[in-house]
């Protein structure tokens, strides 16, 4: 969990510490940092998937070495 979750965290106790009148406040920050990371995970999942298709694409089929310039003429 980085700084920033946790802090939004924290604050979501705080309030919710703080009065009963202020819970649902606090719950919808908290869906709010819960959705934020399942979106960065999921982005981050997709990269992973992505740059591994490229590199199995890679290894099967590599792309042309560039040609050497003629230095026998």
């Amino acid at each position: 969990m980085d700084e920033k979750m946790a802090a939004v965290i924290g604050a979501a106790a705080a309030i919710t510490l703080a009065g009963r009148g202020l819970r649902p406040v606090a719950k919808l920050a908290m869906k709010g940092v819960v959705a934020a990371g399942d979106k960065t995970m999921g982005a981050g999942r997709g990269i992973a998937d992505l740059y591994s298709e490229a590199k199995s694409d890679y290894r099967s089929d590599p792309p042309p070495l560039p040609s050497q310039p003629d230095t026998a003429g």
